[in-house]
């Protein structure tokens, strides 16, 4: 499987959008009524208090829906959290075509070995962070490069053997396994390895009469993770959501008590 690079733009755009803004404003200040917009831009100078305590109401408004849609955006793990919860845990000797979920233990074909600690495995996600370290010496970190490999492998239980390929799999809500920094930058690696209890959610299908699992088509997703993470996962989650749902109706009743 090849590797592939995430990065997320939402900082950059931010950035771009604060820093034209800037921009704007100071040729504003220099050409005035030559600038387009300007009269809109001289509203805002002339009652600039007014439109400052608009802003103090809105800014936190406008950062709780961002959060809000940050959160709710699909993807690859959050689909496999949604269906995982839903759909029945199928046994392997009778898991029917389509969408399935099994569990079981994982059974290594061909090993892979890990790029921190050289650990023999049947896949791995791997991630590389810069180390960026303040005045006060307090580390952040940013991601600058992420990977999955993992090799055809197989997951058995007490009912029969089914073999994975493994294209597109998402390790999710697994901790790291190894952690290593040198040289300015930490390196990360969660592992997939033989004998684990896994719980796997992808597509049951069969080539020449013998079924596999593969990602699915239609959902985008193939996702694995312990049996006894997604347990805990499963009796907390609505807890969370619960919570997340309540603070957002506290913030929206502020909202309108400061708009009033």
């Amino acid at each position: 499987m090849g590797g592939n690079k995430g990065r997320s733009y939402t900082g950059y755009i931010i950035l771009g959008i604060i820093a034209s803004f800037f921009i704007y404003f100071i040729l504003w200040i220099i050409f005035k009524e030559k600038m387009p917009l300007h009269e809109y831009a001289y509203e805002i100078a002339n009652n600039y208090d007014s439109y400052a305590e608009k802003a103090i109401i809105l800014i936190p408004l406008a950062v709780f829906i961002l959060i809000f849609i940050t959160l709710m955006k699909p993807n690859g793990a959050k689909r496999f959290l949604r269906l995982q919860s839903s759909l029945p845990t199928s046994k392997i000797h009778s898991v029917a075509k389509g969408l399935a979920e099994i569990e079981g233990t994982l059974v290594m074909k061909n090993p892979l070995f890990s790029p921190v600690k050289n650990e023999v495995c049947i896949g791995y996600y791997y991630t590389i962070e810069n180390i960026d370290r303040d005045s006060d010496g307090k580390e952040t970190y940013r991601t600058i490069h992420r990977e999955t490999q993992c090799n055809i492998f197989q997951v058995t239980d007490n009912t029969g053997t089914i073999e994975i390929e493994p294209e597109g799999i998402e390790l999710v809500l697994l901790e790291e396994t190894n952690i290593s920094s040198h040289g300015g930058k930490r390196y990360k690696e969660t592992l997939l390895k033989d004998g684990q209890k896994m719980l796997l959610v992808g597509y049951a299908d069969s080539k020449n009469g013998v079924p596999f699992i593969r990602k699915d088509d239609y959902y985008k997703i193939l996702g694995i993770t312990s049996s006894s993470g997604i347990s805990v996962w499963n009796k907390y989650q609505p807890l969370l959501r619960s919570f997340m749902f309540t603070c957002s109706v506290i913030l929206l009743i502020i909202i309108y008590i400061l708009i009033q």
